[in-house]
């Protein structure tokens, strides 16, 4: 019997006790060691081009992660294809599509939403590349490109998130690294997200052990501000709007706290919440759950993410639904993220 998402995380936290816990804890450790021993050997074949990756013809910049779940990194991707547009180039974002739903996929609707950039869906980004080449674009983005060798790159870039950056320190399923952590000296530069969320004690400590794993490429840091409220239809309401209300939250993310967090300063008062698997698709009985849930809490309004909104419909009616808009924010290294790219686009 498949684990729960949220139980399985729960007990990689170590805040699952007893027997059974502890039991798979070890079962799941067994299983990540062949899994890491693998990983380090595909990526030592690739470092010796055997096999070669493909070129692209066109400069490409990845944007990825070495943990599973959410890092926050579809904003950043759209924040730099949307940098690449206002500097008159012609840029396409690569994503795979994961988990899509009648061939469309939550991030891949979000980016083509936020940034107004061909968004080309194919799991095989050689492939995929092709097709945003063949379609007149001159530069390329790979989304959760990282582990994805078969594509060259021109600018390798990670995302860490400072709530929880190495992963438990453990390759899946014991922990939440999808390599072990040397994979790591591969990257051009780093990019802690979520940076608003943790004291600066912690930001230092990321930095300190990165410098411990042998990586000294820059780190950049930022933050996921919420910018407004906004309906399915389209309409937009400044986040003061929500200052008043009783708002009962929902979400399927890789990371869910992260948005609750966020939410929670900006409301009177989180009624309840609700946390679904990532990607999760949302069925009828769902959205009536919610809704019922959310009448007999009193709440306002039904709040969610872009990445849920984009599979949602409007209710005909009961308790309104809205999402929150979020946007990246780099702070003083913007500018430091705008001269990496620069340079990839004069060097390629």
């Amino acid at each position: 019997m498949p684990i729960d998402e949220h139980y399985w995380r729960d007990v990689i936290r170590g805040e699952r006790e007893g027997r059974t816990a502890d039991l798979l804890r070890g079962a799941l450790r067994g299983l990540s060691v062949p899994y890491g021993a693998a990983m380090t050997v595909r990526r030592k074949l690739f470092a010796h081009r055997w096999p070669r990756p493909r070129a692209a013809g066109v400069p490409v910049i990845s944007v990825g992660n070495i943990t599973v779940g959410g890092t926050g990194k579809t904003p950043l991707v759209g924040w730099i294809a949307s940098h690449l547009a206002g500097l008159g180039r012609r840029p396409a974002i690569l994503t795979r599509g994961y988990r899509a739903v009648d061939g469309v996929s939550d991030e891949a609707a979000v980016l083509r939403q936020a940034t107004g950039v061909p968004v080309v869906v194919d799991p095989s980004r050689v492939r995929g590349a092709a097709t945003a080449v063949a379609g007149g674009a001159d530069v390329l983005v790979m989304d959760d490109g990282f582990q994805h060798l078969w594509l060259g790159r021109d600018l390798n870039l990670v995302t860490l998130d400072a709530l929880c950056p190495f992963g438990y320190d453990a390759v899946v399923p014991r922990g939440l690294l999808r390599e072990p952590l040397a994979a790591l000296r591969d990257a051009d530069a780093f990019i802690l997200t979520r940076c608003d969320l943790v004291e600066s004690a912690a930001l230092r400590a990321i930095g300190e052990r990165l410098a411990a794993l042998g990586c000294d490429q820059p780190v950049l840091t930022s933050a996921m501000r919420p910018v407004a409220v906004e309906s399915l239809d389209g309409r937009s309401e400044p986040l003061a709007s929500l200052a008043d209300r009783g708002v009962w939250a929902f979400c399927g993310l890789g990371h869910p706290e992260a948005f609750f967090r966020m939410v929670q300063p900006l409301v009177r008062r989180v009624l309840g919440r609700e946390v679904f698997n990532d990607h999760h698709a949302y069925s009828e009985e769902d959205m009536r759950l919610l809704q019922r849930d959310a009448h007999r809490a009193g709440a306002d309004i039904l709040l969610t993410t872009g990445k849920d909104a984009v599979k949602l419909t409007p209710p005909a009616a009961g308790v309104p639904l809205r999402w929150l808009r979020i946007d990246v924010e780099l702070g003083d290294d913007n500018a430091v993220l705008a001269g990496l790219i620069a340079g990839t686009l004069a060097g390629a």
